[in-house]
């Protein structure tokens, strides 16, 4: 009978470790997984997001970029007017039959647009100010403007870029002024500079 009762004794221990975890450590559990899971979904958003105010710069680069050939195949003529928050109109030869036409570029959602005026560093909302960054003949704009996208979701680092006076986009922000366009050396060449007489 001693034997019985430690053999019953075994089993009901068996029994109670196999039954399984208890409901403090299914809530432990359950409380752990959510966290992880919430973390990674915002770790994603947050991602996400910088992927998408990266594209939309990428985007405006590349309008950027097509004016500015646009205007030295046309002559000129081509421009970008920045004059919204969440958008932009392009005008350009869009056709390739020689007139431009204007097309409006929206952001994402989630992405607003301003931009500046080095050696200013305040920030202006084209909503209220637009500026038209238009190229002439040699693909030059005058001036510079420095353009900034920028997501409504905190944490996500703003995208920025400069459209220079020479008609060049670079991603470098550090730009303080006084910016002015180059000038010739010798403008005035007479018709007989540098050729020799031949005697």
């Amino acid at each position: 009978m001693t034997k019985q009762v430690m053999a019953s004794q075994i089993n009901k221990a068996k029994l109670h470790n196999s039954a399984g975890a208890s409901v403090v450590e299914l809530l432990i559990v359950v409380a752990l997984v959510g966290l992880v899971s919430t973390m990674a979904l915002i770790n994603f958003q947050t991602s996400n997001r910088s992927i998408t105010v990266a594209g939309a710069t990428r985007t405006l680069s590349n309008y950027l970029e097509k004016a500015r050939v646009d205007a030295v195949r046309r002559h000129g003529g081509a421009n970008i007017n920045i004059n919204s928050a969440t958008s932009y109109t392009v005008n350009l030869d869009f056709e390739g039959d020689g007139f431009a036409t204007a097309r409006t570029i929206n952001l994402p959602p989630g992405t607003t647009l301003a931009y500046r005026l080095p050696p200013a560093t305040a920030s202006i909302n084209p909503t209220t100010t637009p500026v038209l960054i238009t190229y002439d003949w040699r693909g030059r704009t005058g001036s510079t403007v420095a353009l900034t996208v920028t997501s409504s979701i905190a944490g996500v680092t703003p995208s920025s870029m400069v459209v220079g006076p020479a008609g060049d986009i670079s991603s470098d922000t550090t730009v303080t002024g006084p910016v002015t366009t180059p000038t010739p050396q010798n403008t005035t060449v007479t018709t007989t500079t540098g050729i020799k007489s031949m005697r």
